[in-house]
């Protein structure tokens, strides 16, 4: 025993105090870098991952007899558009134009016999069906679903009324009770 009648904590308990101490806040950190993540994760990301405020060249180009100028199209070789979730929310989907005067045709393949068929015109808010994409896993985590148009697909954004250099164009995509916010700007090729 100390002078005074204090007794003094041996230094094997003060190292293995110590010792505790570190390991628990070692666990701490390693709970929060490794399991709070995976507790607290969007179980259904769902969202347009693309575009986002991408600049998009705007075509002249004809489909059918239709003739276009100054247009952008979502094809499945431009992959303009690009959509994320992993749940199966509906068998529709719904895209809307909010940007006055811009408009959507949707034309789908018909067949060798029909060809490419016209299914809306200049439609502000049109459905199409979840089948119209194909899904693809990111390389990250097998969990999150890219969903990229399928061949038979042309979404053509266009405006009947003069399309003004980087011209900004807002549209939603609402799938399974979820919106997300799409939006490109135009640029427009020298003539």
């Amino acid at each position: 025993m100390a002078k005074g009648g204090r007794s003094r904590i041996s230094y094997e308990t003060t190292f293995r105090a110590k010792v505790l101490i570190l390991a628990v806040i070692f666990g701490i950190v390693i709970f929060m870098i490794v399991y709070y993540p995976l507790l607290s994760h969007q179980t259904n990301p769902w969202g347009v991952a693309a575009p986002k405020g991408q600049i998009i060249l705007a075509q002249n180009f004809s489909i059918n007899g239709v003739n276009y100028t100054n247009a952008v199209p979502f094809t499945s070789k431009n992959n303009a558009l690009v959509l994320k979730g992993n749940d199966d929310a509906g068998e529709t989907l719904t895209v809307s134009v909010s940007t006055p005067g811009w408009c959507v045709d949707l034309w789908v393949w018909g067949g060798s016999s029909k060809g490419w068929v016209r299914k809306y015109d200049c439609a502000r808010e049109f459905q199409m069906s979840q089948y119209a994409f194909k899904r693809l896993p990111t390389h990250e985590a097998r969990e999150i679903l890219y969903w990229y148009l399928e061949p038979g697909y042309i979404l053509v954004f266009h405006k009947d009324g003069e399309v003004n250099k980087y011209e900004l164009v807002n549209f939603t995509v609402t799938y399974g009770g979820e919106t997300d916010w799409g939006a490109f700007k135009v640029s427009i090729g020298k003539s």
